[in-house]
């Protein structure tokens, strides 16, 4: 924690070895499946847990993806008239602020002369978000309190499946003739694989236990549940969590106070246990059959769930 009080900012990174482990094992897994897909079938069946569709899996093709949304947000960037696009390069006093995304990211960049004055074209932005776009920030920087830079930033409203975030940032100032060069920043992440965390098939599990408590024990709460439908529902909450992002991101310190939840989930024949723990810095552990695998990500949904199975 810094002096203010703040919460000290904590990194998040995935354990790149494994993870480039795991992306090796599914091409493998890709080949078998092709050769054989009965045989990748019965295989899964018997461990209890299911590997997710291969086609999200590969690092490779979310990068594709990531890169082909990203094109899409530049091309629904509306300019005034006039407007003309030129070689990329990079120009001083245009670094724009982007999120602190470590990996998994990618940034479409181009650069423009707009005929208005940075004023103008402020108003031009902000007045006419792209489709499927809100603004979600503006400012600018300046020397003296005269601005010199001015941002324009965009946020789609709905994010596709397995983007973790997406922002079309415009960062301008001014050019010759009363004119504006205006940079623009269409910056994508992706959420990585799960690794090892596979997702379970709720009709190999025959109860979950929740436990609540705070960090010294105080307040203890533990309740099994055993029926089907809730079993199913808790698994299903699971199943649906993205790989961690590797991101930088404020977490408050724990105490003795500090709520925790463990969901576990008992096999009913031949397969492994899985542990849930999600936390309060946004992370959910995991552990399959004891093994410790790759954090997934939110853990609202999972400590919601927990929550309700509690009442």
């Amino acid at each position: 924690m810094n002096g203010s009080g703040a919460a000290a900012p904590r990194r998040y990174p995935r354990l790149k070895l494994a993870v480039s482990l795991v992306g090796a094992t599914a091409m493998v897994a890709t080949a078998a499946a092709i050769a054989s897909p009965g045989a990748a079938v019965a295989s899964a069946r018997t461990s209890g847990v299911v590997a997710a569709p291969l086609t999200v899996q590969v690092p490779a093709a979310r990068r594709a993806h990531a890169t082909s949304y990203a094109r899409q947000l530049l091309a629904r960037l509306r300019l005034p008239d006039g407007t003309r696009r030129l070689r990329w390069r990079r120009v001083a006093g245009l670094s724009p602020s982007l999120a602190a995304i470590l990996t998994d990211v990618v940034d479409r960049r181009a650069l423009f002369r707009v005929p208005e004055d940075m004023t103008v074209l402020g108003r031009y932005l902000r007045a006419r978000a792209p489709a499927g776009m809100t603004v979600s920030s503006y400012g600018w920087y300046g020397h003296r309190g005269k601005a010199t830079v001015k941002t324009v930033t965009f946020s789609p409203r709905q994010l596709p499946g397995e983007i973790y975030s997406a922002l079309l940032v415009t960062t301008f100032k001014p050019a010759k003739d009363g004119a504006s060069l205006l940079r623009v920043d269409a910056q994508v992440a992706w959420f990585p694989s799960r690794g090892g965390a596979v997702r379970i098939r709720a009709a190999d599990y025959k109860s979950v236990t929740i436990v609540r408590a705070r960090a010294d024990g105080r307040d203890r709460q533990v309740r099994t549940v055993t029926g089907a439908r809730l079993v199913a529902r808790l698994a299903a909450v699971y199943n649906r969590l993205h790989g961690a992002p590797d991101v930088v991101t404020g977490c408050p310190d724990d105490d003795s106070s500090t709520i925790g939840y463990r969901l576990t989930f008992h096999p009913a024949h031949g397969t492994r246990t899985v542990a849930v723990s999600p936390t309060n810095c946004l992370f959910v552990g995991v552990r399959i059959g004891g093994q410790p695998e790759p954090d997934l990500y939110p853990a609202d949904a999972m400590i919601a769930a927990a929550r309700r199975a509690l009442r």
